[in-house]
């Protein structure tokens, strides 16, 4: 038996098995397997005169096979074919009779990834043969999307948590740059990569009795953590007492308390002495990322002033100390 008409006997036997009358669908629908699992060609019967169209599922990147002729009149062939590079349709009609011929199409897969499809066309029994050919390729498994929930807990930071010994160590830090001149305070930052120093020079700032001169700032990028070294001189005759928890810094409309504090908070008239103040969190408890180089400004709140001579000796009439 040829292979033509078990094709047909194969076609009518499943028509019949549908239960519909034994006429052969002349368009049909084919998925491809994976290249890896090809074994043969696949079979389209045709019959002279007559084309049959092959719907790509992707585009066409080029064909070859003996026999076929894009023109019939200039190049002998017992197919002629019409195919566009870049079509995804691609129209053979076979001129000889008898024809059988096998057509290897190259298309552009997904991925950018190519592979052929051999298509064997053969002659048909009369009525048997196909006039349309979907290929329906199989698109690539998608890859699972990750499963997604809300953590009730914010995420961690890269920062490192600020602790009292952390606090104490800028203050040890601030105080070290204090006591050397500007080139050493450059060099000891420069031995922390952790470290950021940069030297401030604003104007003294009068709070009317004291000013306060910031002079230098210092960042630590682990924890987040500003130092700060402020100059601050009593412009008064009296003895000035501050407010250990009033310490404030100020960077554009934010403020912030400093609650870790190195200064005696006693300051004699005319005298001057550093502040050195250490702010780790803001008031929420929130990193503040302030940089050393921001535009800084800090006060300070005063308790009282007193005079520093409360007893005047004053003379008696009559009465001489000895």
């Amino acid at each position: 038996m040829s292979r033509a008409r078990a094709l047909a006997l194969c076609v009518a036997a499943a028509a019949l098995a549908r239960g519909a009358a034994p006429s052969p669908a002349s368009i049909v629908s084919i998925e491809l397997p994976a290249e890896s699992d090809e074994r043969r060609p696949v079979t389209v019967p045709t019959e002279p005169e007559n084309t049959v169209e092959l719907d790509l599922p992707w585009p066409l990147q080029q064909w070859a096979g003996r026999g076929f002729t894009p023109d019939a009149e200039r190049f002998a062939g017992d197919f002629v074919i019409e195919a566009a590079r870049g079509n995804a349709r691609v129209f053979v009609t076979p001129v000889a009779a008898q024809a059988h011929r096998v057509l290897h199409l190259v298309v552009a897969g997904p991925g950018g990834r190519t592979r052929g499809i051999p298509v064997e066309f053969i002659p048909a029994p009369p009525g048997l043969a196909w006039r349309k050919v979907v290929f329906r390729g199989r698109e690539p498994a998608a890859e699972p999307r990750p499963a997604l929930s809300l953590s009730p807990r914010p995420p961690r930071g890269r920062l490192r948590e600020p602790s009292p010994e952390s606090e104490l160590g800028m203050v040890a830090t601030l105080r070290l740059m204090l006591n050397t001149t500007a080139e050493g305070a450059r060099d000891v930052a420069s031995a922390n990569p952790a470290l950021e120093l940069r030297e401030l020079a604003p104007a003294p700032r009068s709070f009317g009795d004291f000013t306060i001169t910031p002079r230098f700032a210092v960042r630590d990028s682990t924890t987040d953590t500003l130092g700060i070294c402020a100059g601050v001189a009593n412009a008064t005759s009296r003895r000035l007492l501050f407010d250990p928890t009033g310490w404030v810094v100020r960077a554009g409309d934010r403020v912030y308390p400093v609650r870790t504090v190195d200064f005696a908070q006693v300051l004699e008239p005319g005298a001057a002495s550093p502040a050195l103040l250490v702010l780790a969190r803001g008031p929420d408890g929130a990193p503040t990322r302030l940089l050393a180089d921001n535009a800084l400004e800090v006060s300070a709140l005063l308790t009282a002033s007193v005079n520093p001579r409360p007893v005047h000796l004053l003379p008696l009439e009559g009465y001489s100390p000895r």
